[in-house]
């Protein structure tokens, strides 16, 4: 049965899975070394929702959630949500869609998550307890997965860090640097960093079959999970 009918939801309590691939960089921990939230997710789904004034519906891809803090404290709750394609397109969350996409999400998933609230609300101090889960959904708009594949990434579940030093620091110069933004305002970023950090992360793969023509609105298989530094 497709994940729409019957979705498939999954508990994440563990650390890296045992017998998956890993790189040969950074890993973390095989056991939390720090917070560390519970994370309950159905796979991305494809929706089309007409605008107001708009010609024809637009498409947008989301991930519904649920996020429990299991830990006797609270901790802030901020994730960060990446699609990124097998030819490393990133795309980001869209945080100001329209309120009228969130509520043709909320209007199919009522029943089995009646408590969804916009992206934009979920954001805050989540307190200890089943009893505090929050549900919600990360919401993608205009993105190409015409490819075979794509990874979903989630930022901000767990505490655990790590600094890996950057190999092409240069001590003769200094660690920030004059840029110019949009609109060409200047602004100072770090151009030379002496280390980088590195956050525990959610990786999710995933393969659209089909034809490139037939992949916008195949429904995405999951291939592995595990949990990386990135």
């Amino acid at each position: 049965m497709s994940p729409v009918l019957a979705p498939l939801t999954l508990w994440l309590v563990f650390a890296a899975q045992g017998g998956q691939e890993v790189g040969t960089g950074p890993q973390p921990s095989p056991y939390p070394v720090s917070w560390e939230f519970e994370f309950k997710f159905l796979d991305p789904q494809r929706i089309e929702v007409q605008l107001p004034g708009a010609e024809r519906p637009e498409v947008y891809w989301y991930l519904v959630y649920t996020v429990t803090n299991p830990g006797p404290r609270s901790q802030r709750f901020f994730a960060m949500f990446q699609i990124v394609t097998e030819n490393l397109q990133v795309f980001d969350t869209d945080m100001g869609i329209n309120p009228l996409v969130f509520d043709a999400i909320h209007e199919r998933h009522k029943i089995t998550h009646k408590y969804l609230v916009d992206p934009t609300q979920v954001i805050g101090v989540l307190l200890s307890g089943d009893d505090n889960a929050r549900e919600s959904v990360a919401v993608w708009r205009n993105i190409d997965l015409t490819l075979n594949s794509f990874s979903v990434y989630v930022a901000g579940l767990s505490g655990e860090t790590q600094f890996l030093a950057n190999p092409s620091f240069d001590p003769e110069r200094p660690e920030t640097g004059t840029v110019r933004g949009p609109g060409g305002r200047e602004q100072q970023l770090v151009t030379n960093p002496r280390q980088f950090t590195l956050r525990k992360t959610l990786e999710i793969r995933y393969t659209l079959p089909g034809s490139p023509a037939a992949r916008p609105a195949a429904v995405p298989e999951r291939d592995t999970l595990r949990w990386i530094m990135r």
